[in-house]
């Protein structure tokens, strides 16, 4: 409900026809991305914010009396959703990039909209009659929708958006060389996608104030405040036909048609043999030194402990290990953790114990590395050993 002006029949078949169709592109973007097998939990992640903007652009484009007055429980619950926005995006750029964030921070993000909807609570429990009630006046109704619940949730996506797009931009500034070829250009399109969320964000929010001070001119574009959205189920639509393997949506083994990641290291200057040195080097430090059992070990710092470049250490890793830097180190310590299993002395702990003992920081990250590596839960994988004859 954001209307308290009147619309031509044209402009409003316009926009249920426009914002329609492209929720219903959205729907079926989130679908692929919910049923992917591969690069969890971050696309389940896009798939929930996916199917919660086409929910959204539903509502919008059907924001009229007669809809509301047919599904009055339908009616405020846009006011909400923009606040979940920021903090799912958030939470997609920390799984896509790996980035090591304290749980209690993830959860704070969603203690904006936790206060919004706690005090749209008792609207939401009202009747349907009494919903009713309200919505008949829609016109009194739709200037609702520019109090003060909008107008801090417009500048609370904006502040979203833009620490959404910094939180990124330093990830990748001190993060680049870790990511593999797959990786780079995975993270590569999340920088296209903060920007045009952003973007598409800020020309949202412009128009909402516009039409609520009645700027001329801006105003007049606040029947399509939505029409950004568009444009980004369209873009997300044409990547994923494009370029599946960004998604996960296809087997990686289409990686092949990507860059060589040799490429990357073109003007590097150095040679296989001093490659092999350098990765010699690398795994002996980590073995000797059982890096890989501090859960928060970086490549920075296993550059330093080698006494190398850390450019130079990623080359190595990227070029000659079959991953990146977080897939050697998360073997090291899938090994480490079967040979702590077998062993006497580690009997009294639990599996997930032994695990963090051997670097993995969670529970949830161990069980999908393990199985990502043997095809098994780490009990499949035990019981396996245990009824597996000598060789």
């Amino acid at each position: 409900m954001r209307r308290f002006y009147p619309y031509t029949v044209n402009e409003v078949l316009l926009i249920k026809i426009i914002y329609g169709a492209a929720s219903i592109q959205g729907v079926f973007l989130a679908w692929l991305l919910f049923r992917s097998r591969l690069n969890q939990p971050a696309n389940r992640i896009l798939g929930a914010v996916l199917a919660v903007i086409s929910f959204h652009l539903v509502l919008v484009g059907f924001d009229e009396r007669d809809f509301f007055m047919a599904f009055p429980h339908l009616s405020r619950i846009s006011w909400a959703l923009g606040s979940l926005y920021g903090p799912l995006v958030f939470l997609f750029i920390c799984y896509l990039t790996r980035a090591q964030v304290k749980p209690w921070l993830k959860w704070l993000m969603f203690a904006p909209f936790l206060v919004i909807f706690v005090e749209l609570l008792p609207y939401y429990l009202q009747s349907a009659e009494a919903k009713r009630a309200y919505l008949d006046a829609f016109d009194a109704a739709s200037r609702d929708d520019f109090g003060w619940i909008n107008q801090f949730s417009s500048l609370l996506q904006i502040g979203f958006v833009a620490g959404n797009l910094f939180f990124y931009l330093h990830l990748e500034k001190k993060r680049s060389e870790e990511f593999s070829a797959i990786e780079a250009v995975r993270v590569g399109w999340l920088r296209q996608f903060l920007v045009f969320l952003a973007a598409i964000t800020f020309f949202g929010v412009l128009v909402f104030f516009a039409r609520l001070w009645e700027i001329p001119i801006l105003s007049a574009f606040y029947r399509f405040h939505f029409i950004g959205v568009v444009f980004l189920f369209y873009w997300l639509s044409y990547k994923a036909l494009t370029r599946p393997v960004l998604f996960g949506i296809v087997s990686e083994q289409e990686a092949e048609s990507l860059p060589d990641p040799g490429k990357k290291y073109s003007r590097s200057g150095l040679e296989a043999g001093q490659l092999n040195e350098i990765f010699d080097k690398v795994k002996a430090v980590l073995e000797e030194g059982h890096l890989y059992r501090s859960n928060d070990l970086t490549l920075t710092q296993l550059s330093d402990t080698a006494g190398l470049p850390r450019h130079q250490v990623s080359q190595a890793i990227n070029t000659l290990y079959n991953g990146n830097f977080f897939d050697l180190v998360n073997d090291y310590r899938i090994e480490e953790f079967i040979r702590q299993a077998g062993s006497p002395d580690k009997k009294h702990l639990s599996q997930l114990g032994i695990a963090l003992e051997s670097g993995f920081s969670s529970k949830a990250s161990f069980y999908a590395v393990f199985k990502k590596k043997t095809g098994m839960t780490p009990a499949e994988y035990l019981e396996g050993e245990r009824v597996s004859p000598p060789s």
